[in-house]
């Protein structure tokens, strides 16, 4: 912030404040904000794309397939319809998880 001097504004786009020295910044005129939500349905993305990869053995797969081997079945590997998703704290990221698991 000291080093700022054309600095108009801080934006957090997370949870929160707690990364930026708040009186530096008010002692400069800079206005803090934060978009708790901004990324709300990206991370709710990101979860529902690592359960379908790890249901499915991508990494395992993918670090085989690097040292030369090619894995034709799908042993260990399963779809994830039908299966009870359990989400634990339903805040604005769980909730999103659970409309994009429905």
């Amino acid at each position: 912030i000291e080093a700022s001097n054309r600095l108009l504004a801080m934006a957090c786009f997370c949870i929160g404040t707690d990364q930026v020295d708040l009186k530096a910044a008010q002692e400069r005129g800079i206005p803090v904000f934060n978009a708790p939500f901004a990324n709300t349905r990206s991370v709710a993305e990101l979860i529902i794309g690592n359960i379908v990869g790890l249901s499915r053995r991508i990494g395992e797969c993918t670090a085989q397939m690097h040292r030369g081997a090619w894995f034709k079945q799908a042993v260990g590997c399963f779809e994830i319809r039908g299966k009870t998703l359990g989400i634990v704290g339903y805040g604005h990221i769980g909730s999103q998880v659970s409309v994009l698991a429905e």
